[in-house]
């Protein structure tokens, strides 16, 4: 008897000792999860056009073709889902900020483009290699945007209004990380006037309350 409270108080244990792990998801373990996800969509995708050989379809027909590009989508997800799984909630929360503030009530174009000019900092060897590093560097954006607080008082706000706004920030910031942002890596200035070493796109916008023209610049 003494033998089975013993081996019970161990598994009980264990089990205490694995739950934190378990509900400690990372930004890491969810990235992985969709990757399964796209693996599975590309296994039936697969299959469907082996059945539809063994049926006498050839490779040309449109349904093996539609299957193939189901498999290439399924590709190109697991490589950004690659990409994005090398940031952490902070790197996402920190930026989704950022945007917010720079860009929040615009438009996407300019959202994504904003988050896309810090990660080319945060690539460049001139800038910190963090996305806390680059958004806190003196004289460039604001310290407020990396604290915890700054983030959860816009989630506050779109609770108290029913908006969406940090939602849609972080989804901005999610499409930069995973690299679907069409922007040159040596652009590393954004600014209601033209700096750096000269000016790559600029983009107005008119809210019709307020407009404004971003000019996304050359380092």
């Amino acid at each position: 008897m003494k033998k089975y409270l013993i081996a019970a108080m161990l598994c009980m244990v264990m089990l205490v000792s694995m739950v934190p792990t378990a509900l400690a998801a990372t930004n890491y373990d969810e990235c992985m999860a969709a990757i399964q996800e796209q693996k599975q969509i590309q296994a039936q995708a697969h299959q469907t056009a082996n059945k539809l050989r063994a049926q006498g379809y050839s490779d040309s027909s449109s349904y093996i073709q539609a299957a193939k590009a189901t498999w290439n989508a399924a590709q190109a997800e697991i490589v950004a889902y690659q990409k994005l799984s090398k940031y952490t909630y902070e790197d996402i929360r920190i930026l989704a900020t950022t945007v917010y503030y720079e860009a929040g009530s615009t438009t996407e174009q300019l959202r994504q483009y904003v988050a896309q000019v810090a990660l080319n900092r945060v690539a460049d060897s001139r800038f910190p290699n963090t996305v806390k590093g680059v958004i806190t560097q003196p004289g460039q954006y604001n310290t407020k945007y990396a604290a915890m607080e700054t983030a959860q008082a816009i989630k506050n706000k779109d609770a108290a209004n029913g908006t969406y706004n940090w939602e849609t920030c972080k989804n901005s910031v999610k499409q930069a990380m995973m690299g679907k942002v069409d922007m040159p890596s040596n652009v590393l200035y954004q600014a209601n006037f033209s700096q750096g070493k000269g000016l790559w796109k600029s983009v107005y916008f008119n809210s019709g309350y307020f407009a404004s023209t971003s000019y996304f610049c050359y380092g």
